[in-house]
């Protein structure tokens, strides 16, 4: 990860150093409350984010860049809709996020495309493929062996380019989390508000997320809590609503080409 200038100094030498965790439970915090500007710069830089990744503090918003290549590996192909295949691709990443997240009661679904950006330099999509309806996880196929998902649950649009997660990155949780503990940072949702792996302060799937996949509790890098995200292992795999207010619902990047379940015959 590459910091600018400006985050740099908005870091200074040692804050940008995670906070302990705190495995009390995932129900002491207010949803309406967030850590300051700078305070949530210093939590959201201290992640795992990858060498391929540049960071950079604009005001009250987060700039996450990089080539658009995870920093793990990936497949040499994927299987696309016509029957085709396709490989990934570098373009220029780009998401931008507030450092000033507001929870708000009402909901707002998560449109297609980019939805939020990931420590592996890659993004995430909404659960849903082209059609809008489809949940890619639930619909993958292969076209002669070459599947249209990997086992990280993610793969590029037809055109290689924008690799994208639908579901948990295992290849990044298997490495980043430990059994028994919250989910490490994976990233962070347009709306402002973070995103991690499946498992709760005890290590197993939250019991109490909403209607988002979202709940307010202490996670590693915000021990008095802040409302979060959770990639679950069921339906609906990816954030398919936000209860932040986003300025870009998720249009970031085009949809996927088409709904899954096979090439056509």
């Amino acid at each position: 990860m590459r910091l600018s200038l400006l985050a740099v100094a908005i870091c200074g030498l040692a804050a940008c150093t995670p906070s302990e965790e705190d495995d009390s439970g995932d129900d002491t915090s207010d949803p309406t409350e967030v850590p300051d500007a700078t305070s949530y710069a210093e939590a959201l830089m201290a992640s795992s984010w990858g060498d391929n990744v540049t960071l950079t503090v604009d005001g009250d918003s987060l700039v996450i860049t990089s080539n658009g290549l995870p920093d793990h590996e990936v497949l040499e192909a994927y299987g696309l809709m016509d029957g085709t295949t396709t490989a990934v691709t570098t373009y220029d990443m780009s998401v931008t996020v507030p450092l000033t997240p507001v929870y708000q009661d009402a909901t707002t679904a998560t449109g297609m495309g980019t939805i939020g950006g990931i420590i592996s330099g890659a993004v995430i999509f909404n659960p849903y493929e082209g059609d809008g309806t489809s949940v890619a996880v639930d619909n993958n196929f292969d076209v002669d062996g070459v599947p249209f998902l990997d086992s990280c649950n993610g793969h590029p649009l037809p055109s290689g380019d924008n690799y994208h997660y639908h579901g948990v990155p295992y290849c990044i949780t298997d490495t980043l989390d430990t059994a028994g503990e919250h989910s490490k940072l994976l990233g962070v949702l347009l709306d402002g508000f973070p995103v991690y792996g499946a498992q709760g302060s005890d290590g197993t799937e939250p019991t109490d997320l909403d209607e988002c996949s979202g709940h307010a509790g202490v996670t590693p890098e915000f021990p008095d809590g802040i409302y979060h995200y959770h990639l679950t292992e069921s339906a609906p795999y990816s954030i398919d609503c936000y209860h932040g207010e986003a300025a870009d619902s998720g249009d970031g990047g085009p949809p996927d080409g088409g709904p899954p379940g096979g090439p056509p015959p």
